[in-house]
């Protein structure tokens, strides 16, 4: 059960900091740094056998891996539509002067 907590916490502080990774940062790449040590490290450790490869541990590293890679594509996303508002409102205001 602690293996657990412990797996969920490292987990929350990933996903917080790929957020602001993507959503904060110009460049892409920076975001990418978490989805890249994460299927690195998920790929070491199931060749190392740390974690006998099975369905279970390759399906639950999938889902990881899936979900880390849709935060980074989300936040870019995101990223996008805060610039082209930004530059929206910049375009309104030089209108209107």
């Amino acid at each position: 059960m602690k293996s657990f907590l412990i797996a969920g916490v490292i987990t929350i502080i990933l996903w917080i900091a790929e957020d602001l990774l993507c959503t904060k940062l110009k460049n892409p790449l920076w975001g990418g740094i978490i989805p890249l040590l994460t299927l690195a490290f998920t790929i070491y450790i199931l060749a190392t056998g740390i974690i006998p490869f099975n369905l279970t541990s390759f399906i639950v590293f999938l889902i990881l891996n899936l979900f880390i890679t849709e935060g980074w594509s989300t936040g870019r996303e995101k990223y996008k539509k805060r610039q082209k508002a930004e530059l929206n409102k910049i375009k309104a205001h030089n209108i209107d002067s």
